[in-house]
């Protein structure tokens, strides 16, 4: 109990540097433009909220076009989702997941017995982060992924949402993770599993922001992340990186939100992965402070 770090990921534009939907888009053949302000009036004028609204049209497309979708083609089309760089373990790749766990199993913690537990909450699709995460080599490294998940019809097509992550349903899957997995979210505990203050929460969006006040607040650490917007050369595209980062700072730092916003690289020497394996050693040292002062 108390010996345990929570690394908390956003999935879209967190993990990966685009909407999974694209792939459905794609999948389908459908006009992108066309399902983003499908996808808008449900919200604006039909009062659906994002989750829900995104989809009622994703199940109003198949009906209206014919067309077959179930959980295991999400997974297959989540297999093909791309993550930022440094994540990825595919072809032997070094991620940033296997520097952190090397910092948790160092000499010097080894009494310890330090567990560093990584979760994704998101209001994206459970079947298609299992897959990206799955296929990038990453699922040993996540405890639990908490997303929209589907029923299917008698035919085997996605029909009903089972359950939806929203805005405020981040925040109750954060206290679910902290009191523990076995445990009810509304029981009282007298100690965390993993106390706030052992958590590092990454997203990027609107629907992030009770997720960042409620960890920053109750000792935790937020990062918020943007997405360097690229050319067709492959080099930055300034202007709109510029508009990404200027919108994050809104969001996160300028409200007091997250402690930092960095753009979302996890590769080697950048920002974001010193960040991160930074706080992944500071709250080791938190631990082994407190188990010294213990034994005292």
């Amino acid at each position: 109990m108390g010996n345990k770090i929570a690394l908390i990921f956003d999935f879209d534009i967190t993990m990966s540097p685009y909407y999974q939907q694209k792939k459905i888009i794609e999948y389908w053949d459908m006009d992108e433009g066309d399902f983003w302000m499908r996808c808008t009036k449900k919200v604006t004028d039909e009062g659906y909220d994002l989750e829900h609204g995104y989809l009622k049209v994703l199940t109003e497309y198949m009906k209206e076009n014919h067309l077959k979708l179930s959980n295991n083609d999400l997974f297959n089309l989540g297999r093909s989702i791309s993550l930022y760089d440094g994540l990825s373990r595919r072809e032997s790749q070094k991620s940033i997941f296997d520097d952190m766990i090397k910092i948790v199993g160092r000499e010097e913690y080894s009494d310890l017995n330090i567990e560093l537990e990584c979760y994704c909450i998101s209001g994206g699709l459970t079947e298609m982060i299992k897959g990206a995460i799955e296929s990038h080599d990453l699922i040993s490294f996540f405890k639990k992924i908490y997303a929209c998940r589907l029923d299917e019809n008698s035919d085997g097509d996605i029909a009903f949402p089972k359950e939806t992550v929203g805005h405020t349903i981040k925040t109750q899957k954060i206290y679910q993770i902290a009191k523990g997995l076995d445990k009810d979210v509304n029981e009282v505990v007298e100690d965390y599993e993993i106390p706030f203050e052992h958590m590092v929460f990454i997203g990027d969006g609107l629907t992030d922001i009770p997720a960042f006040s409620l960890v920053q607040k109750m000792g935790g650490t937020s990062i918020a992340v943007y997405r360097e917007s690229k050319n067709c050369d492959g080099s930055i595209n300034q202007e709109q990186t510029l508009k990404n980062y200027e919108a994050g700072y809104e969001l996160a730092i300028k409200s007091a939100r997250a402690e930092q916003l960095l753009p979302a690289d996890y590769s080697e020497g950048k920002p974001l992965k010193m960040a991160l394996l930074y706080h992944v050693d500071r709250i080791c040292k938190q631990i082994a402070s407190k188990n010294t002062k213990r034994f005292e």
